[in-house]
């Protein structure tokens, strides 16, 4: 029954000062929002690379110039040997498709390029990234799905054919069927031969990639690069009954029969993810960092408004004294309130960040998600300032003398 009176007394205290309320609230609101907010849009964007990498495929795995530390063992974010080598187009070769081709538990692997050039008909350009991939992409990155036509084959070497991706189809060809139809990629004028289906089990974030891909034979897109092979990505595929892990390793190894350990670098989906993982975890710990500041804010007003409350109602705290009133219950009265306000100051800030993550999935294509520990990390977070920081002007008026409190004026 004291709890309930307490809670009754509190709620009527905050009503009464409603501004002076909001106010107290708004550091703590601040801090909140700030990390909850950061936590789902962190917990929405891996949620999205889950969905676009699990759709390029499984049991992949990429070989890339360059050294990058995506294990985190350098750091949240990894590390770098020479960034100048991630940039680089001369550093794999096709000797190197060749022999990952021959090692146990690959199924196949293929090269990748990229090709410089506007995509345009007309006068319509289109945005969009163009690779030049070896046939057996297509049984690597099960993600792309042919809506109509062929993909690209070992009989379309050399030639000026390409796929193109569905919102590429929709910026040049709107609803036409684009089969058969011809397109501009720099200098050279080159035909379609089928479009890919919109992404279905990708991420929104991904799928935007995905959807925007203009894909050529490798050896037609060494025309676009001076003659030269400019292998950017090796994709792998590992045979189903092998471990993905175990031939990344055989990979590794074979790669260092002819390159140097700056040289390059292997990686699968979980690298990846992990990898986004160490940096959102790192980003959230960054901002509840500076969030904590307004934490502390928050609670020194509550603490400061507690101590006004206590003051203004020195002579009510006299009367319940007088009457039987025991000091723990005037603490815990005080302690509740504040409290209270603490936890309303954490509802309204979940309330902010519910209207935020809609805001961000309509403008930005992401969709946030606020996880249960997010949700029991702000109204834990909230009920601790309110104890920390209540606590003070709760033992205040709890030590009150009743005969003082009632001669106060």
């Amino acid at each position: 029954m004291i709890i309930i009176e307490s809670i009754k007394l509190a709620f009527a205290s905050i009503w009464a000062n409603k501004a002076r309320s909001i106010l107290t609230m708004l550091g703590l609101i601040i801090g909140i929002t700030a990390v909850v907010m950061l936590m789902s849009l962190g917990e929405g964007v891996k949620n999205d690379v889950k969905k676009t990498v699990g759709g390029l495929g499984t049991n992949i795995a990429f070989v890339i110039s360059g050294n990058l530390d995506i294990s985190g063992s350098k750091g949240a974010g990894g590390g770098i040997s020479n960034p100048a080598n991630l940039m680089s187009g001369n550093i794999l070769k096709r000797a190197d498709v060749i022999e990952i081709k021959k090692i146990d538990g690959v199924k196949t692997a293929g090269a990748m390029t990229l090709v410089p050039g506007n995509v345009k008909k007309g006068e319509t350009l289109a945005t969009a990234t163009v690779l030049g991939v070896d046939p057996v992409m297509e049984e690597i990155m099960t993600g792309l799905k042919m809506e109509n036509g062929r993909f690209i084959t070992q009989n379309d070497s050399g030639k000026n054919v390409i796929i193109i991706g569905p919102s590429v189809k929709k910026m040049l060809f709107d609803n036409d069927d684009p089969v058969g139809q011809k397109i501009n990629i720099g200098k050279e004028e080159m035909e379609i031969i089928g479009y890919l289906s919109q992404s279905k089990n990708t991420g929104s974030l991904g799928s935007n990639e995905l959807d925007s891909l203009v894909i050529m034979p490798f050896d037609t897109a060494t025309k676009f690069n001076n003659n030269e092979e400019k292998i950017f990505r090796i994709g792998v595929k590992v045979s189903d009954t092998y471990d993905t892990k175990a031939v990344v390793e055989k990979i590794k190894s074979n790669m260092l029969l002819r390159h140097s350990k700056d040289d390059f670098s292997v990686f699968t989906q979980e690298d990846i993810l992990n990898s986004l993982g160490s940096i959102l975890n790192m980003l959230t710990i960054f901002i509840s960092a500076i969030a904590a500041i307004s934490l502390i804010v928050g609670g020194v007003g509550i603490m400061n408004i507690m101590l006004v409350s206590v003051t203004e109602r020195t002579r009510e705290i006299g009367l319940r004294k007088a009457i039987g009133a025991t000091d723990g219950a005037i603490l815990l009265q005080f302690l509740i309130e504040s409290i209270i306000i603490s936890v309303l100051g954490g509802c309204i800030s979940l309330i902010v960040v519910k209207i935020g993550n809609e805001i961000v999935k309509n403008k930005l294509n992401i969709t946030p998600e606020i996880t249960p520990f997010a949700w029991t990390l702000a109204l834990g977070v909230s009920i601790l300032v309110g104890i920390i920081f209540g606590l003070a002007p709760a033992i205040r008026a709890s030590h009150k003398n009743p005969i003082e409190a009632l001669r106060y004026e």
